[in-house]
């Protein structure tokens, strides 16, 4: 995937001789931004070929992946903290403290993204990694579908095309898997573990629904909770949630080897950690849907990867199916 076309960028780019510093600090800004969010996609890109070399189990890796992601976002918040502490006291009033909502619906999402590890995890050991990259991108498009079914959000024409060219595309994908023709190499691919992947994308999906639902909760008299405390209480909850189904399912709970283990480091540093931090650093920065846009490198960088270390290659077919996929996820991104 590309980067966004240059007529997205450039006229933020244009400085005049008389340019106002006020301009040129927003100029440096964007582009620091979109460094961020090209890095933070390289970085995502690496969770899946990590996952694979994770010698555990697929609930016990999602485990250790938020475990070793809490230092971070220890740090996140208490930034955050000290920040509107002292904000507070420069105007002379008392810190809010969350509402009991917030931290629930915090707490819900992290539930989400507990049970999205989970079964994409679960997924990947079924198939292949084009194939559960390509169909776990489709959160976005069941964000969209559940506003329409669930909040009753008028569908848009753009929404509409985006949903029959991703579930074509996915629809060509589970076929392909069915025929046995999904990938050539050493990895095989199942109808079950591309329906998981599928499953994974709409845990994520009400994750993300979860997360807006939070920060619209800090509306009115309670403050806003901040990406970090945001990041801290849903990892938390979700590494909660992934030990409990690890320890139910009897799966093996610690890397058998070293290899096992900087692997799971990794997934919390890299993809987690780095990946995430990097994106919520541009979004504030950048128009989301450049972000969300440029975010699908992380497709290229994880079947570049899985192709290099274990010799998966997609499939025509898996590579017909994935371009209607990406397109359908881009186009109901917004503009």
């Amino acid at each position: 995937m590309s980067p966004p076309p240059a007529a997205v960028i450039e006229p933020s780019l244009i400085i005049l001789p008389d340019a106002a510093p006020s301009v040129v600090r927003d100029t440096q800004m964007r582009r620091q931004a979109f460094f961020a969010v090209v890095m933070a996609a390289m970085c995502i890109g690496f969770s899946a070929p990590l996952v694979r070399l994770a010698d555990a189990g697929p609930a016990a890796i999602g485990f250790w992946r938020l475990f070793f992601a809490l230092g971070p976002a220890m740090v996140w918040a208490y930034a955050e903290h000290r920040s509107r502490a002292h904000q507070a006291r420069r105007a002379g009033a008392t810190a809010l403290r969350p509402s009991l909502r917030q931290v629930l619906l915090a707490m819900l999402a992290g539930v989400f993204f507990g049970a999205d590890l989970i079964v994409f995890h679960k997924g990947l050991a079924l198939t292949s990694t084009a194939n559960a990259l390509l169909l776990g991108n489709l959160a976005v498009v069941f964000v969209f579908l559940f506003g329409w079914l669930i909040l009753r959000e008028r569908p848009t024409r753009g929404l509409l095309i985006a949903l029959a060219l991703a579930l074509t595309g996915t629809f060509i994908i589970i076929g392909s898997s069915a025929a046995g023709g999904g990938a050539s190499g050493a990895r095989p691919v199942s109808v079950i573990g591309d329906l998981l992947c599928v499953g994974a994308a709409l845990a994520y999906a009400a994750y993300m629904l979860a997360t807006r639902a939070v920060r619209r909760a800090g509306r009115g008299d309670a403050v806003p909770l901040g990406g970090g405390m945001v990041s801290l209480i849903a990892s938390a909850t979700g590494a909660v949630v992934c030990l409990a189904w690890a320890v139910a399912a009897g799966e093996v709970l610690v890397p058998q080897s070293l290899q096992g283990l900087l692997a799971v480091i990794g997934l919390g540093l890299i993809p987690h950690a780095t990946g995430q931090g990097l994106a919520t650093f541009a979004l504030g920065r950048l128009p989301a849907g450049v972000i969300s846009v440029v975010l699908l490198l992380q497709i290229v960088v994880g079947v570049a990867l899985a192709a290099l270390l274990f010799g998966e290659f997609p499939s025509l077919v898996v590579l017909a199916g994935g371009l209607l996929v990406v397109a359908g996820v881009t186009t109901a991104r917004p503009g």
